[in-house]
């Protein structure tokens, strides 16, 4: 009997800890056929071309997709609650002139990022205030540089079934263990 509670309880605990953090996928659409591309390599693509990137969490959990682009501007492109199980697809997102790199810069938490809430809703107020711009894209990127030192090998390249192409392969990366992430995907045209 006190090997069955103890079981009890072990799994109990291990179901806890799993609910603890955060696990989630995630899928770059490169192109009108929506051939999935790697995200662990820079992207090339070409003006005129076409992407979406689909994020689908295991868990309840906040999602900010920010963009900066080849001309200094920055766009928020999703800021909201993802319930566990759904995927979001952001919208065709064209690549134009100039040349240059585009970043998107991925985050993914089980909490509420305030101070970043608070940053893209003061930008979203004034897009033309230069000053809000830049406040929004610090504050990415003190994230992200936060979370780089905490970086282990967490994230798993995943090649899973077909593309509309025809392909072998579908990339898929998938990423767990962590509480929160930003994932940089750099884009190059």
């Amino acid at each position: 009997m006190k090997k069955i509670i103890f079981s009890v309880f072990f799994i109990a605990i291990a179901v806890c800890v799993q609910a603890q953090t955060l696990s989630w996928n995630i899928k770059f659409y490169k192109g009108k056929e929506r051939e999935t591309v790697s995200i662990s390599r820079i992207i090339n693509m070409k003006n005129g071309e076409t992407f979406q990137i689909a994020i689908k969490p295991d868990t309840d959990c906040y999602c900010y997709v920010v963009c900066y682009d080849s001309d200094r501007n920055i766009f928020v492109l999703k800021n909201l609650l993802l319930s566990g199980g759904s995927e979001v697809i952001t919208n065709p997102i064209e690549i134009t002139d100039p040349a240059g790199t585009e970043t998107l810069y991925v985050i993914m938490s089980l909490e509420r990022q305030a101070q970043l809430e608070s940053l893209i809703q003061t930008y979203n107020a004034n897009l033309n205030s230069q000053q809000n711009a830049s406040n929004l894209y610090y504050e990415v990127v003190r994230l992200h540089n936060e979370a780089a030192k905490l970086e282990e090998s967490v994230n798993t390249f995943i090649a899973s079934g077909g593309t509309t192409r025809g392909n072998a392969e579908e990339y898929v990366t998938r990423f767990t263990n962590k509480d929160t992430y930003v994932r940089a995907i750099t884009i190059r045209h």
